[in-house]
């Protein structure tokens, strides 16, 4: 890769880290990004009613190739802490997810425009929103609503993940159990029943639950809120749960003994409720894939050895619905989701070879 294109990817990212874009409220970073396609006087810009950016690249008749990016992200950046970079490495929060994956999407339009190449069919890029947390995939519901599987493949860019292809979906439960009670004085009402309390002593018996080793699951209390002062009885707790495993029969079986935990346990005077928030779907692509031999083969020839992941992407909707799709990450990286999130910057070069390589192979696979 030129170092001018390593350059524009690397301020490109900088530039997209610093717009907050935090899950239901991508439009700064939307409206940035439809600047960045218009400016490369790229086809068909615009933007959807989830809030989706759209370009297109013109090609020929073949079916298009459909390369996405998320726009939101778990942290914004944080106010009077700018990034840190040195030679090797840049840290901030977002910058590996999913910064420097929307600046790659840019590079692509700007590479595939200045070589004023025809691809075999339509190269669509789209930066899309609801990935992260409870968004759901939102986003990708309505890319993939919009071109079915009409297309020759779907390549969703993460920023962090290089060497890794997604070749399968990991499921996804996710609930919000509530606990409600009359509450009361904390001296005077005392043995009364407390939201938190009894909100405590489930998830022990939840996070009780024995996993299995393999296939690998797991089970996270992401978030716990309820009550009101130090002084009072909560009269309400409730918290966010999620499940995962890597067997969609393990994944429905842990759902129903949390249930029946939650169902079971139901104190006088208490009320527990547990609501749906959010499910991501399981699917596997078959490793014979032409979209799977296409990213082995970018992935090699970058020198790199692919290795096949089972992870949760917005790849995954696809997947499940038996359409062609991967995930690939531009660079490695570490700590993401906190705001020690980092990216490596040497790995940045290979990781962008290894789209181009990928999309102007994939339609002769």
């Amino acid at each position: 890769m030129s170092e001018n294109r390593y350059s524009n990817i690397v301020l490109m990212a900088k530039e997209i880290q610093a717009i907050p874009s935090p899950t239901f409220h991508e439009t700064k970073r939307a409206k940035f990004l439809a600047d960045q396609f218009s400016a490369l006087s790229l086809q068909d810009v615009h933007i959807d009613p989830s809030g989706n950016v759209y370009a297109r690249i013109k090609g020929g008749k073949a079916l298009p190739l459909v390369i996405s990016a998320h726009l939101d992200s778990v942290l914004s950046p944080v106010d009077n802490v700018p990034l840190i970079q040195n030679e090797r490495h840049m840290t901030g929060p977002g910058i590996g997810d999913n910064a420097i994956g929307v600046a790659a999407l840019i590079e692509i339009g700007r590479t595939i425009m200045e070589q004023k190449t025809q691809p075999p069919g339509d190269i669509w890029l789209v930066g899309d929103v609801g990935e992260e947390g409870l968004g759901n995939l939102k986003g990708m519901q309505q890319i993939v609503d919009k071109f079915k599987d009409k297309v020759v493949a779907y390549l969703v860019l993460e920023g962090i993940g290089l060497g890794m292809i997604q070749t399968a979906a990991l499921g996804i439960h996710r609930y919000r159990i509530e606990v409600n009670s009359m509450g009361g004085h904390a001296w005077s009402n005392f043995g009364e029943p407390s939201a938190i309390h009894e909100l405590i002593a489930l998830s022990s018996k939840i996070l009780a639950i024995k996993l299995p080793a393999n296939p690998r699951s797991s089970i996270n209390i992401g978030a716990i809120s309820g009550g009101g002062s130090i002084n009072s009885i909560a009269c309400h707790a409730e918290m966010q749960i999620e499940i995962r495993s890597e067997d969609e029969t393990i994944l429905e079986s842990l759902s129903r003994t949390i249930h029946k935990i939650a169902t079971q346990t139901n104190p006088t005077g208490t009320e527990y409720v547990i609501s749906e928030i959010g499910m991501r779907p399981s699917g596997r692509m078959k490793e014979n894939a032409p979209v799977i031999i296409a990213a082995q083969a970018a992935l090699r020839n970058v020198g790199i050895t692919p290795v096949f992941a089972i992870s949760s992407s917005d790849a995954s909707l696809p997947i499940s619905l038996g359409y062609p799709a991967t995930c690939l990450g531009i660079t490695t990286g570490r700590q993401v989701h906190t705001h020690q999130e980092t990216i490596d910057l040497l790995s940045i070069s290979k990781g962008v070879s290894q789209l181009f390589h990928f999309i102007e192979h994939l339609w002769n696979f």
